[in-house]
């Protein structure tokens, strides 16, 4: 017990917090999410009209000081015993502060929104068994992790609570459900985040371990090997400390990036599975909704803009949504004159990756010493990704239209299936490309931070 206690105490060497902060408090840590807790069960409107004015400017302070306390978090506190968590900690104090403004002041008071509870309900699919056992195949969970399926496919339907909760006790219960929904599963408070696909699924505890078993745990362990060989023989020095990225061979700055990107993407599929595990046996609670983080096997993606939308992890949608992706939209509108009903797709791209790209530079600058430019690294990399989704698009758009008049030349004026079949080789090369050559940028941040050194060991 007292060498973990050490453990926690001691400060990483290689640890280079914004100046300024202090080692993270108990108190420091709990305030924020509790006080913006007691906060959410002042949510929803109470019956009648006494004590309304009373109760407003009580939420409204409640609020205000969470998000300021989220906020603050990591501009005045680091985790002295890792670099990671002192990256995560900016990601809560960042996503929390932004989350609190969302729930208490813009979607109520820009868009009438608060949040209501949405109970899922699920039936066998009337099919027969052959027709059930092929749906399952291509579009449950379980086949995404190379599982035998257990169970029949479903048919999904979605009930969403016609008032919102009225006694303490259901206030209480509404509040942690909502507090606890980091992508809003389970509440109107939704985008595409939580599911963005059709696919129905109804995995068990059982075949979450076993995804763990054989899909999650040995990319973790490889990812790590990969991480720990490259660290110890090709960036540690003999006096203990770490070259730089550069230092490396071109093929070996991919390899390292591709290692960490299969570290992140299994870490967070393991976080995911096992908080729905032990959460199973509350269902059919909304505590125990837990859609899986990814809805497409990554050999199955054809291009940029399908790996973010399906291929990756969507925590972050709602902050990215409402600070990134509709501000963008606005301005496109605005200058292009385009109506409301139009689309904006360049301002709903460039929004949504720019809002990414200054949060994860955010987290990176807590680490590196609070110098701005070592912590670029992460916007360059979602700069070029949201740069990459609209050259993709625009190419998609022009082949398409370019075959569509050659058959029109023809004689052929079947203009329905214009992919050929090698679009989907070229569109794979393509996404992989990108991201492994953007996300060097990246694993230079992680390198000069100390995040490499820290996964690896050393």
């Amino acid at each position: 017990m007292d060498r973990v206690f050490a453990a926690l105490t001691v400060s990483r060497p290689y640890l280079k917090p914004v100046p300024g902060t202090v080692p993270l408090t108990t108190l420091a840590a709990v305030l924020p999410p509790l006080i913006y807790y007691l906060a959410l069960i002042l949510l929803p409107p109470f019956p009648g009209q006494r004590n309304q004015q009373l109760i407003s400017i009580t939420r409204s302070v409640l609020a205000l000081v969470a998000g300021l306390l989220f906020f603050q978090l990591p501009l005045k506190y680091h985790v002295p015993f890792s670099v990671g968590l002192t990256y995560q900690l900016a990601l809560v104090g960042l996503y929390g502060g932004c989350r609190v403004l969302d729930a208490f002041f813009i979607s109520p008071y820009l868009f009438g929104h608060i949040p209501r509870r949405v109970k899922y309900h699920q039936e066998p699919h009337p099919e027969s068994p052959g027709i059930l056992h092929n749906r399952v195949l291509s579009h449950s969970y379980i086949y995404l992790h190379f599982l035998k399926p257990r169970e029949a496919a479903v048919i999904e339907t979605a009930i969403t609570d016609e008032g919102l909760p009225e006694s303490w006790k259901d206030r209480a219960s509404w509040a942690l459900e909502l507090e606890l929904a980091m992508r809003g599963a389970g509440f109107t408070w939704t985008s595409a985040d939580v599911r963005h696909t059709k696919k129905t699924w109804t995995p068990t505890a059982w075949d979450r371990v076993h995804s763990i078993l054989l899909h999650v745990l040995p990319t973790l362990i490889i990812s790590l090997t990969i991480i720990r060989h490259i660290y110890f023989c090709e960036l540690q020095t003999e006096g203990g400390l770490s070259l730089p990225f550069d230092k490396l061979s071109y093929s070996k700055q991919v390899l390292l990036t591709a290692a960490l990107g299969g570290f992140l993407m299994t870490a967070f599929s393991l976080g995911h599975s096992m908080f729905a595990i032990i959460l199973a046996p509350l269902k059919p609670h909304p505590l125990s909704y837990f859609p899986p983080l990814y809805t497409t096997r990554v050999w199955d993606l054809t291009s940029v803009r399908s790996f973010w939308s399906y291929g990756w992890h969507r925590l972050f949608s709602r902050l990215f949504l409402v600070y990134g992706v509709w501000p963008g939209e606005w301005i496109e509108r605005k200058v292009t004159g385009k109506s409301p009903d139009q689309a904006a797709d360049i301002g709903k791209v460039l929004g949504g990756f720019v809002s990414s790209a200054f949060v994860h530079s955010f987290a990176a600058y807590t680490v590196v010493g609070g110098i701005v430019r070592d912590a670029l690294g992460e916007a360059e990399f979602f700069a070029g990704c949201g740069i990459a989704v609209i050259v993709e698009e625009a190419v998609k758009r022009l082949v398409l239209s370019f075959r569509r008049r050659n058959r029109q030349l023809s004689g052929n004026l079947n203009t329905v299936g214009l992919e050929e079949w090698y679009d989907g080789i070229i569109g794979r090369l393509w996404w992989v490309s990108v991201l492994l050559y953007n996300g060097r940028h990246f694993a230079r941040g992680w390198v000069k931070a100390g995040l490499v050194r820290e996964m690896a060991g050393g």
